[in-house]
């Protein structure tokens, strides 16, 4: 997969483009959005992690729109990237929130407890709620898989697995009403036991941030960021 150039608007905190390697290769790994000219220094950071099939741009439009407001965005790409490259989209002194789509929500929840992220919160974009762990490149693991080889490429891609349970921690969740990858039963079934956790379901299927329900998702994940700000109760 290839990272498009880094997008940043000017603003009054130096840019912070943060950059990742895979091995052997220089390619970058994602890329940071500031706010315009105009607009208060960065509120807090959203680190935004892309599911199968996902790319930069696939976000570009609910980068616009938290960029507006005063949220800087960095996106990764690329499973590899270590925590402590990752940990450097925090900005300190202010909220941050972890944003994973499709399978980047499964790496969202095993990032979240990593004593070098911290997040204030996560945001869940259509979270695959199978009842298998996934690979990153959206296959089931098998049992040849589990040894850490594959048919093709040698070392296989990371597992994330499907959670039981989600963490103790404010959680926005936005599913496809029409999801025939990950049906939305699931996802009303996990947050029963997640006082914390909040469901928006919008119109469409399992790519809610291009689907025809993704102007709620940028609203919805807007208010969950200022819910942060405010100390306010998801509701």
């Amino acid at each position: 997969m290839t990272s498009a150039p880094p997008a940043t608007f000017a603003s009054r905190r130096p840019p912070t483009g943060i950059h990742g390697h895979t091995a052997g290769n220089a390619a970058s790994l994602t890329t940071t959005l500031e706010a315009p000219p105009g607009v208060p220094p960065s509120r807090g950071s959203v680190l935004i992690l892309t599911g199968r099939d996902e790319t930069v741009a696939s976000f570009e439009g609910l980068r616009l729109r938290l960029a507006l407001d005063g949220y800087t965005t960095t996106v990764s790409e690329e499973p590899g990237s270590s925590v402590s490259t990752l940990a450097e989209a925090r900005i300190p002194g202010a909220s941050f929130v972890l944003l994973g789509s499709d399978i980047g929500g499964l790496r969202a929840l095993t990032l979240a407890g990593s004593p070098a992220l911290r997040p204030d919160g996560v945001v869940l974009l259509g979270l695959p709620l199978l009842q298998r762990p996934l690979t990153a490149d959206g296959g089931a693991r098998s049992g040849e898989d589990a040894t850490g080889t594959s048919g093709v490429g040698g070392a296989y891609a990371p597992v994330y697995p499907v959670p039981r349970a989600l963490p103790d921690l404010p959680i926005l969740l936005v599913h496809g009403v029409d999801d025939q990858v990950s049906p939305l039963p699931l996802t009303q079934m996990i947050i029963r036991t997640a006082p914390r956790a909040r469901l928006t379901v919008v119109p469409g299927q399992h790519d809610v941030i291009t689907g025809p329900g993704y102007r709620t998702v940028a609203a919805s994940t807007l208010v969950f960021l200022e819910s942060l700000q405010h100390d306010l109760p998801l509701g």
